[in-house]
């Protein structure tokens, strides 16, 4: 047993390699006893960041390997205080596939039933703002709007929450349904396709779906870490079954980002958009994915994304802001923190897609920011 550290608390965060628990281990470090499980194993980086963690290589779709690991660290520590469990299977296509089934939903019972045998105190699970569906307009969707299951990756969320829901009398947890997270590099996929798209020098540069009304909140990084501190802080004093937004208020349209994309780019590059029919997109971006297809790239925009043109994810995070005594911090918001984005974009291209593409693929590895091309941010 470690009894210097019998003061802090233990948190065990799952999917700890990759682009939010990476981020969650080094800031919680400072003052809990972190135990990172991932089915990879760190990034040096991560390592040299986080000192003193744990770090364990399983897989969550293995229950038996997942309790014992947990089971040995509550030997070590006496206890496991707080499961963050942000381990998940993505993918950008609409239809159902295997690993949905094997790690959203069987890997997610298996680490609430190892959270239960190691008593934890409390479960934060990672939905998401993209598995709600768009308000009508003039509405706004609040922390109590049920998910929906347009797409896989939605239809994973909701039957996560509603996991939840039925263990509440068994261990508490907290529904984070989390807006797009962005870093000083992008690595956000929708934002990621949006940059490349506008930073072309010909006419599609300027092109706009509908009327630029699309969009949906958007939170930097760090912000979502200091959300995730918050709640463990207050853990005692939340209900057994919650559902928060890790997001500011409102959303971030496409209208709205575009003139700061393209002045980032520097002189020449037009801040008027060109809107054009949702048909007209369809028919361009079913003839570019083909052409992607055909060179082996991956693809992030899909043509069942055209059904939610000008349909915004808006929303009001007051009960969130209110309960847990945090909002985010309006420096990091998306629109003020663009410019370094683009700044990165225009200095270090070659770093930047290299972040982008890692991301988007599921090679994320954690980069210290005191390494490489991070520190000019």
């Amino acid at each position: 047993m470690v009894t210097s550290m019998d003061h802090l608390p233990v948190v065990l965060v799952t999917g700890s390699s990759g682009y939010l628990g990476s981020a969650i281990c080094v800031d919680l470090c400072r003052d809990h006893v972190v135990l990172g499980l991932d089915r990879r194993p760190p990034s040096q980086d991560l390592r040299d960041e986080a000192p003193g963690a744990e770090w364990g290589v399983v897989d969550i779709t293995d229950a038996r390997g997942l309790m014992g690991w947990t089971g040995r660290m509550v030997e070590r520590y006496s206890r496991i205080d707080f499961v963050v469990h942000l381990a998940a299977f993505y993918h950008f296509g609409k239809r159902w596939l295997p690993e949905y089934e094997q790690v959203n939903v069987a890997g997610l019972k298996n680490t609430l039933e190892a959270a239960i045998a190691a008593k934890a105190a409390r479960f934060v699970f990672a939905g998401s703002i993209a598995s709600l569906s768009p308000p009508p307009r003039g509405n706004v969707l609040t922390e109590k709007s049920p998910p929906v299951d347009h797409v896989a990756y939605a239809r994973s969320k909701a039957l996560g929450e509603t996991l939840l829901f039925d263990y509440q009398e068994r261990i508490p947890s907290v529904s984070l349904r989390i807006g797009g997270v962005f870093s000083d590099w992008c690595e956000l996929p929708p934002l990621f396709s949006l940059i490349r798209m506008w930073s072309s020098p010909t006419v599609t540069g300027r092109m706009i779906p509908g009327r630029g009304w699309s969009g949906f909140p958007y939170i930097h990084r760090r912000d979502l870490v200091a959300a995730v501190r918050n709640i463990l802080r207050e853990s005692h004093r939340l209900a057994p079954w919650e559902r928060m937004f890790a997001s500011p208020s409102g959303c971030t349209q496409h209208r709205d980002l575009f003139p700061v994309i393209r002045k980032g780019l520097g002189p020449g590059f037009s801040p008027r958009p060109l809107f054009i029919p949702p048909v007209v997109a369809r028919t361009a971006l079913f003839i570019r994915n083909r052409f992607k297809v055909l060179l082996g790239q991956r693809r992030y925009e899909r043509r069942w994304m055209i059904d939610y043109v000008d349909k915004p994810l808006v929303v009001d995070a007051q009960y969130t802001h209110s309960t847990l005594g945090w909002t985010p911090s309006p420096d990091l918001g998306i629109l003020q923190r663009l410019p370094v984005l683009m700044d990165h974009f225009r200095k270090d291209r070659r770093e930047w897609e290299m972040r982008n593409i890692r991301r988007n693929e599921g090679q994320y590895a954690y980069i210290s920011e005191k390494n490489g091309t991070a520190s000019k941010g």
